[in-house]
């Protein structure tokens, strides 16, 4: 989940810095909150968006439309296989809470680093979902169900990782590509409104799924009780949120 006008996707276009006629890949680029960013502040770009999902695909499409002065495209591709994209071919490529989806990220990034001009740049950016705080319910239920979520993996990923975030550096220094700098974005909210209700409700979703399917931890009665106490933590004013975002820049020697 993300949306177009969260900080991240602002702060993930400035560490990229596109110049005018440069080829930026965003992978898994999901229905393109990213490319949005892009679009509207790199006009002299040329960005490409890869992702698995058609219909998610089909919406990044519409978010291209507005990038004026530049080519833009998309292209449907598995991560789990090598990018559909030549040697050296790539000036930036940018990746925001996709890699915890792969199996095996490092085969990722030294595919990204093969991809990559020399000199060329990555920015990988990832929520370590189990570092999620959200107050409101008490200690024990709110530790088991955003542990329970930071480890549950969606129908449509692969693998689950949910301290990916912290992981990112070592997974860089793994790969062939020359780490160059970290840093964290803090959300933080003491209301239930905004990113902070939507992330609750992606919790809330997500566990109540798995719950009725027999695949979740905590049951179906405490994640209905967990988010009864959070709603009434916010009408009290004790909510708190945060959520961390790890960034990771690379580029190919």
């Amino acid at each position: 989940m993300s949306s177009a006008d969260e900080p991240i996707h602002q702060r993930l276009l400035a560490l990229a810095a596109p110049r005018p006629g440069e080829i930026v890949v965003d992978l898994g680029c999901g229905a393109g909150p990213t490319l949005s960013a892009l679009a509207l502040a790199a006009p002299g770009a040329r960005l490409l968006g890869i992702d698995r999902s058609e219909q998610s695909l089909r919406a990044a499409v519409n978010v291209l439309k507005r990038h004026i002065g530049g080519r833009s495209g998309v292209a449907i591709a598995d991560l789990r296989d090598p990018l559909p994209l030549l040697d050296g071919s790539v000036d930036v490529v940018l990746s925001y809470n996709t890699v915890e989806c792969v199996p095996d990220p490092v085969a990722l990034l030294h595919d990204v680093a093969r991809v990559l001009r020399p000199g060329g740049r990555l920015v990988l950016a990832h929520v370590d979902f189990d570092s999620l705080i959200i107050a409101g319910a008490d200690a024990d239920l709110d530790r088991r169900v955003c542990h329970a979520y930071a480890d549950l993996p969606q129908p449509w990923m692969d693998n689950a990782d949910g301290r990916v975030g912290r992981k990112l550096p070592g997974l860089v220094r793994q790969s062939s590509l020359r780490l160059t700098m970290v840093e964290s974005m803090v959300s933080a909210s003491t209301e239930l409104d905004g990113h902070a209700a939507e992330r609750v409700d992606e919790v809330y979703g997500a566990l109540r799924s798995a719950s009725r399917h027999g695949t979740g931890v905590p049951s179906l009665d405490d994640v209905e009780r967990w988010r009864l106490q959070v709603s009434e933590a916010d009408v009290r004013g004790t909510f708190y949120f945060t959520e961390v975002t790890v960034i990771a820049v690379a580029e190919r020697p």
